[in-house]
């Protein structure tokens, strides 16, 4: 049976929906919510516009006003090819609203490397909600007073065995240029620290682990990619601890690895979690492997097809990971990164 989708408009969330079934049905059972009351076309709650596509009904109320407003009922419309609705307030599975907040900053500390951890609570009553590997929006002003927003990975897995306060949040900056520092300086010095969050598409969530709980997951982080990478496998981890997990953590050099014994201790407590560090070039003292991240990732897997990869750098790093490793069966279907929705291939 032919399969048709049907995507929302302004959020953009889609289901796949079959030409005997109402689109209703089909977003209920693919977790996307679309509001719905009577189901006979009466309410018309579930009513948005048609911007493409075509349509049947299960009752002539549907078409009469798809005729004459251009609008689809949702309870009754079944898409007879790929369609378009314009809808607000339907959003995809595991959408998270975003919430602006001012925290207290606790900590900031340098880890080493250059890497300063920086721990924020939310107010109180507010627990910090979001899945594992989504970022925040940081509200800072800029070197003419201007407010901007600058975005870094959360570090912490709400909940998670690292993480028992659910108003905690944590990041891992990089002073790593004249901004990255005025922003360091700028949270050690202020009394509270205005968030949005959540932000991002590449997350790990209730539904992610059902759908691939028998699927390894590849972890791969450069640098301070790391603070993503951490907070996806403590979400990971907490929701399964049974997951098969890879990770591939690569630096220039040995002191890179800001938190060198924390992966330690993850492949210490769970047989299925296998930790492989990894520097540019072998060096005195290095007992680890060496080269680029796709090279040792070739070397353990000859079939990636059926795993699911998350990748956290640079977007050469993260293409250029992607391309390598096209042969062994990775697409950007089962590899999940930021960068592809922040520097998408033209």
């Amino acid at each position: 049976m032919t399969l048709h989708t049907v995507t929302f408009r302004p959020s953009g969330a889609r289901i796949r929906c079959a030409p005997d079934q109402t689109i209703a049905e089909a977003a209920l059972q693919q977790g996307v919510i679309v509001p719905v009351s009577c189901e006979n076309a009466i309410c018309q709650i579930c009513q948005g516009e048609r911007l493409s596509g075509a349509l049947s009904f299960r009752n002539s109320l549907g078409q009469t006003i798809l005729e004459q407003d251009n609008q689809v009922l949702c309870c009754v419309a079944q898409p007879q090819t790929d369609v378009e609705i314009y809808m607000a307030d339907v959003y995809a599975p595991n959408h998270k609203p975003q919430v602006s907040l001012a925290c207290q900053i606790p900590a900031v500390e340098l880890l080493g490397d250059d890497i300063w951890r920086i721990e924020l609570l939310t107010p109180a009553g507010k627990s910090a909600d979001f899945w594992p590997g989504q970022y925040l929006l940081l509200h800072v002003r800029d070197e003419q007073g201007n407010e901007e927003q600058v975005p870094f990975s959360i570090a912490c897995a709400p909940g998670s065995m690292n993480n028992t306060d659910p108003r905690k949040i944590e990041l891992h900056i990089a002073n790593s240029s004249d901004n990255a520092l005025r922003i360091i300086n700028f949270l050690r010095d202020a009394v509270v620290a205005r968030v949005t969050l959540p932000a991002g598409d590449c997350f790990i969530s209730k539904l992610f682990i059902q759908q691939h709980k028998d699927q390894p997951l590849v972890m791969v982080a450069a640098g301070s990619g790391f603070s993503q990478i951490k907070a996806l496998i403590e979400g990971a981890l907490a929701l399964n601890p049974q997951q098969e997990i890879h990770l591939y953590w690569s630096n220039r050099g040995a002191e890179g690895f800001y938190l060198a014994d924390l992966p330690l201790h993850w492949a210490q407590q769970y047989a299925n979690f296998h930790y492989h560090p990894i520097i540019e070039q072998h060096s005195e003292g290095w007992h680890g492997r060496a080269g680029w991240i796709y090279q040792v990732i070739h070397e353990d897997f000859a079939d990636l097809s059926q795993v699911q990869m998350f990748a956290c750098g640079s977007p050469n790093m993260v293409y250029g990971t992607l391309d390598q490793l096209a042969p062994l069966g990775l697409t950007q279907t089962n590899m999940h990164s930021d960068v592809f929705a922040y520097a998408p291939r033209s």
